[in-house]
């Protein structure tokens, strides 16, 4: 009796703890969803592209580049597959539920609405010349246009997602001599899918802000460069990423540089600094810093990355062999470009390691043939794979950022 007694205490008294491990068990064992999107080159959502994930599914990507798989576990690589444009991507060793992943070499954006506006203006006057700049809150594209003297009109070309029918922003019209920035002048403008004519007018009536001169000044690192680039770029903090506005773009054998640039253009304005560094051999790095008017900046001196196996010019690359190159400076995360010549095909896989294997196979077959190239491309400041695909907080970058590309080595493969 006592024996029973004692049984049917111990029972009630471990029954919640084993209530709670088969709960905790159950969580354990839960699958987990990768939820993402992917985006091209100038972040406009990618529809229709293939997702797979190493320890789960796949899927297909819907009309605003989101997806959805189901994984049993992590860390996990995950590969896009663009087999109509032949490009794919391997990204290794990722734990985030929620990437925002890039489609590299996607440089013109797919299913799109694309309008022209007509900007007409005042003729601008001799020894004078205008930026005019579409400008947006929401996911668009639109170059840069130039006016120079005597011209009184321009087109401007807007590209947004088609699964939207009516974008809305502004046109920039920011007219400069050789010695300040004269006048700034903005419209806003909602631009619908389809309707004609879509134009805005800068008369002598219309309003314009005085935008004031500054100048910053750039200082480039020392070293031996076979080119040096420097381009300034107004960004605006508020609007989308394709809103950076080309103020001045210079080239040749520079130390230092003195730039005009306006005092003010509002909406969260600063100045994107960059500048391109090449090397004998045809390395490059570039530099992407952010000031304000009347500073003065140095640009940071970094190492590219240094091809080491297999050779350049190599003729029997196999599944074994081990491509391999040098960290370069800074911390940061690698893309390694794999081209095919004949048929042409791009496979890029983002990792932090400093070897890859068999990279053709990996390629899920958008790499064939036997002849190929590939270069090495170190992204700054990011930590881990994981940083670099974390979905932003800004709609713009913020602080320092860098890609320092390695030459471009070509192999053969065994046939």
């Amino acid at each position: 009796m006592l024996s029973l007694l004692y049984f049917k205490i111990l029972f009630v008294l471990l029954t919640p703890f084993f209530v709670f491990a088969s709960s905790e068990f159950r969580v354990k064992s839960t699958a987990y969803f990768v939820e993402g999107v992917v985006l091209d080159e100038k972040f406009f959502p990618v529809p229709n592209i293939r997702v797979i994930v190493s320890t789960g599914g796949n899927a297909i990507t819907n009309f605003k580049g989101e997806f959805k798989i189901k994984i049993e576990t992590y860390p996990y690589d995950i590969v896009l597959i663009d087999s109509a444009n032949s490009i794919g991507v391997l990204y290794q060793n990722l734990t985030i539920l929620n990437p925002e992943l890039r489609l590299f070499g996607a440089e013109i954006p797919r299913e799109i609405n694309s309008e022209v506006i007509r900007v007409d203006f005042a003729p601008i006057p001799a020894g004078k010349s205008a930026i005019i700049k579409f400008l947006s809150e929401e996911i668009f594209y639109s170059p840069d246009v130039q006016a120079s003297a005597g011209e009184r009109s321009k087109l401007l070309q807007v590209s947004w997602p088609s699964y939207i029918n009516t974008i809305n922003g502004r046109v920039i019209y920011l007219e400069k001599s050789q010695t300040r920035f004269e006048k700034l002048g903005e419209k806003a403008i909602s631009i619908s899918r389809g309707f004609y004519p879509q134009n805005i007018f800068f008369d002598t009536l219309s309003f314009y802000n005085t935008p004031g001169e500054s100048t910053i000044t750039i200082y480039f690192p020392s070293g031996t460069y076979e080119k040096k680039e420097l381009s300034i770029y107004a960004d605006f903090l508020s609007l989308h990423r394709n809103a950076g506005m080309l103020l001045n773009k210079t080239e040749g054998d520079l130390i230092t540089a003195s730039i005009l640039v306006p005092l003010n253009l509002q909406l969260g304005y600063r100045l994107r600094v960059k500048g391109k560094m090449t090397l004998k051999g045809g390395a490059y790095i570039e530099n992407f810093e952010y000031t304000y008017p009347n500073s003065t900046l140095t640009i940071s001196r970094e190492e590219p990355p240094f091809l080491i196996t297999p050779q350049n010019r190599f003729s029997f690359v196999n599944n074994n062999t081990l491509f391999s190159y040098e960290w370069g400076s800074g911390s940061g995360i690698y893309i390694i470009k794999f081209h095919g010549f004949n048929p042409v095909g791009d496979f890029y896989i983002v990792t932090l390691d400093r070897t890859i294997k068999s990279p053709v196979a990996k390629s899920f077959g958008i790499l064939k043939g036997s002849e190929f190239s590939w270069q090495v491309m170190k992204y700054l400041p990011y930590i881990s794979v994981d940083d670099f695909v974390k979905p932003r907080m800004f709609a713009n970058d913020l602080g320092y950022k860098a890609i320092l590309y390695s030459e471009l080595w070509v192999f053969n493969t065994v046939r």
